[in-house]
């Protein structure tokens, strides 16, 4: 079926001057003013009387199979399920594993996001876990990037944190290399995303890899970046060099100027908040509190639903909505190398968030097919309660 959206106030995720988007079937096939359906084609008109149309969500780092474990085996948190993503405007997702790559899989991994995909998402993941050697599904990284299509580079290795694997310098830099190469080959991005704890040593070690290599900075996204003040800094000066940096959302037992909206806002006043930042939720993932002697003093959960959430309390609090979008659609997208996904552009995904008044996510369209009218699911995930 055509649907055509029309009288929108449009963000590509840059303001237009556009009012209507055509789609047909999965992409956009029109933008314009005064655009009409053909009289013989079966078609839906949908006036959005101004509300807000931006691109769908792109939230890249979420624990799609779970995560969490850290306190024992009950602590493993749970799967997510399709209406947890769409109801938050998310559209594509990339999943990962964390500090479990024992009683979770690269296998796991995989299926679930082939799964979440059938049920209307677009979806990836990263090859890995915070161990270092890497868990892959091939005998290697590079052939799981040249030969499995989900697979757009490595993620999450774990660094600077007292769960990590202690990786030396040398596995770092060899997974970087080979993530390059296989990159290179499997024509995706080949990053490698990187965890930040706490620890010593903060972004050091991929400053040694920078130094004495000739990979690119661009080759690295260092998350959590915002954990510390300290790692903030650290990866302000990563960004003035090239590099991209990833603030995790949520978050709330941080201090104010530490959360997304408060540091999104001071970047952008210093005039830092470029196409080389993004914002993910962690969603899925645990929520560990340690004390000074790294013992576990209580566990959360991560939600998707605070990628959003931060975004639009940033834009509440000033910061201009095209500038906040970007950090979670076109800028992931072209960090990531994920081909039509990230703009409202002809010839793209069809992909789109339909905001109210209040900014709040009112109606969700993923690959053309609405997920959620009137904020309530339209598609449910196959075992979600609500579809039993």
């Amino acid at each position: 079926m055509w649907k055509l959206f029309k009288n929108a106030k449009l963000y590509c995720p840059n303001l237009s001057t556009e009012t209507d988007v055509l789609i047909v079937g999965t992409s956009i096939a029109a933008i314009g003013k005064d655009l009409t359906l053909p009289y013989f084609v079966d078609g839906k008109v949908i006036d959005l009387q101004g509300k807000v149309l931006v691109p769908g969500f792109i939230d890249a780092h979420v624990h799609i199979c779970g995560g969490g474990g850290e306190a024992g085996p009950a602590s493993r948190t749970p799967a997510l399920q399709l209406s947890q993503l769409t109801r938050t405007g998310t559209t594509t997702v990339v999943g990962c594993l964390g500090t479990d790559s024992i009683s979770r899989s690269m296998a796991e991994l995989l299926v679930k996001a082939n799964a979440l995909q059938e049920e209307g998402l677009s979806t990836y993941i990263y090859s890995g876990a915070y161990h270092v050697p890497m868990r892959t599904l091939l005998p290697s990284l590079e052939q799981d990037l040249v030969l499995i299509s989900k697979v757009i580079g490595a993620g999450e290795i774990a660094i600077s944190d007292h769960r990590s694997a202690q990786p030396q310098i040398s596995e770092l830099q060899h997974l970087a290399a080979e993530a390059r190469v296989g990159g290179m080959l499997g024509g995706k991005a080949g990053v490698v995303h990187i965890h930040l704890g706490e620890g010593k040593q903060g972004l050091k070690p991929i400053w040694t890899i920078l130094e004495h290599t000739d990979i690119p900075i661009t080759q690295f996204v260092p998350t959590h970046i915002n954990r510390t003040r300290s790692l903030l800094d650290q990866g302000i000066q990563f960004l003035l060099a090239g590099g991209n940096i990833d603030l995790t959302a949520g978050c709330d037992d941080f201090s104010v100027d530490l959360r997304v909206p408060a540091v999104l806002r001071m970047l952008n006043e210093r005039h830092l908040l470029n196409d080389r930042v993004t914002v993910t939720s962690d969603g899925n993932g645990s929520m560990p509190r340690y004390n000074d002697a790294g013992a576990l003093i209580g566990m959360g959960v991560g939600s998707v639903e605070v990628l959003w959430r931060d975004i639009r309390t940033a834009v509440l609090e000033g910061l201009p909505l095209d500038v906040a979008l970007r950090t979670i659609t076109a800028n992931v997208a072209n960090i990531l190398c994920l081909k039509n996904k990230g703009m409202i552009r002809v010839g793209y995904d069809a992909d789109l968030v339909v905001l109210n008044n209040d900014l709040e996510v009112e109606a969700v369209w993923a690959l053309g097919k609405c997920m959620v009218l009137d904020k309530q699911p339209q598609v449910w995930g196959t075992y979600e309660q609500s579809n039993l």
